[in-house]
């Protein structure tokens, strides 16, 4: 006898899949912890995605120290390993019943509407409920950016404003540090050069204004409204130029001597800073992780000429694990070199340090697992 039961179709899980794209230095870390944060305060289970284009990240360890689900997707951007960017967020969503996914793509990436908004778009739809693409900004440069467009003709800059192009919302980060006068400069060249586009202020640091920006691209249901003309050729000549240096290392006292871990971020980063100085080394962002047990330090420097910023809890030790992530324009090889260097100056005072990983590159050319051409 026939059955007049229907098959039932499982409909799968939707998962609400948040990206936040934006330049070096720009405060994206900091803003997925603090988004985090707050979502975890509404009672919503939180997965992040972190990207790299080598394994060894700062920013998965700072994310992950409280605890929060973070995949890190190392080798190559989003664009480049689509399907390691899928199995990261479909694990969060199915498998670890993440309700929100934020992923924060490589700093020096662009093209994230063609490559990335609409294949999701196209491919991934039933899975997830894709938020409006989010390129967090740094003011000053921004300013210094939009003031001069001369730089933004062939190297870094060029990626910058790509990256600002094929917003659908630009995000102002660090209003905490802007001065009336500052912020009223950039609203007048925001709406001469970006007029349209929706704009939300907010400091990741102390956190005003996120709840804004959330609630914004939670409701927003138009996303990846823009795809930028970019020119590979430019775009392979600015990553080429950057160099990226990632390291762990277990650092300990040759006699056993307990180390003020606080003291000797501070010092490790300010000597880093010294050499970029002196050699004239355009910095994007330097990051260490220092951990031993539960205690651990970061320190991060978004330019050459900025204040380190040092959060955690000092703690001291003979040994700890540290993690240094450096993104600066020059050769990667002498970035290496030049953390040699600072070694070797430690190595005077018997602090040892022990290299468990290493890897120094420059990013090869971007070749997208896909690219659409049109907002689907």
């Amino acid at each position: 006898m026939a059955s007049n039961t229907k098959d039932v179709i499982k409909t799968p899980k939707r998962t609400q899949l948040v990206i936040i794209g934006g330049f070096l230095g720009a405060g994206k870390t900091t803003l997925l912890g603090a988004t985090t944060r707050l979502l975890h305060d509404k009672g919503k289970k939180v997965g992040l995605i972190t990207n790299d284009q080598a394994q060894g990240l700062v920013d998965t360890h700072i994310l992950s120290a409280d605890g929060t689900m973070v995949e890190e997707v190392a080798g190559s951007c989003f664009c480049c390993n689509f399907d390691g960017l899928m199995e990261a967020a479909l694990y969060l969503g199915d498998t670890a019943g993440c309700d929100t996914i934020i992923a924060e793509p490589v700093g020096s990436c662009t093209d994230l509407s063609a490559t990335l908004m609409q294949p999701l778009k196209a491919y991934y739809g039933r899975y997830f409920d894709l938020t409006p693409l989010s390129v967090l900004v740094d003011p000053f440069r921004m300013l210094e950016t939009l003031e001069d467009e001369s730089g933004t003709r062939a190297g870094a800059g060029y990626i910058y404003l790509k990256q600002l192009e094929e917003a659908d919302y630009l995000v102002i980060n660090k209003t905490d540090l802007l001065s009336a006068g500052e912020r009223k400069a950039l609203e007048i060249l925001l709406e001469d050069k970006f007029a349209g586009y929706k704009v939300y202020w907010l400091s990741a640091l102390n956190g005003d204004g996120i709840d804004q920006w959330l609630d914004a691209v939670t409701y927003e249901t138009q996303v990846g409204t823009r795809i930028a003309e970019v020119d590979y050729d430019l775009y392979a000549e600015g990553e080429a130029l950057m160099g990226w240096y990632n390291a762990t290392f277990v650092i300990h006292h040759a006699q056993s001597w307990l180390i003020p871990w606080a003291e000797f971020s501070l010092e490790f980063i300010e000597l880093l800073q010294g050499v970029f100085r002196y050699d004239r080394i355009t910095v994007g962002h330097l990051k260490t992780f220092l951990q031993d047990g539960h205690s651990y330090l970061q320190a991060n420097l978004t330019g050459e000429d900025k204040e380190v910023s040092l959060r955690g809890t000092p703690f001291s030790s003979p040994s700890a694990r540290l993690i240094v992530n450096i993104r600066a324009e020059t050769a990667p090889e002498m970035l290496n070199v030049i953390v040699e260097d600072i070694i070797a100056v430690y190595a005077k005072q018997d602090i040892q340090f022990e290299c468990l990983e290493l890897r120094h590159l420059s990013p090869g050319r971007p070749v997208p697992t896909h690219r659409m051409e049109q907002v689907v």
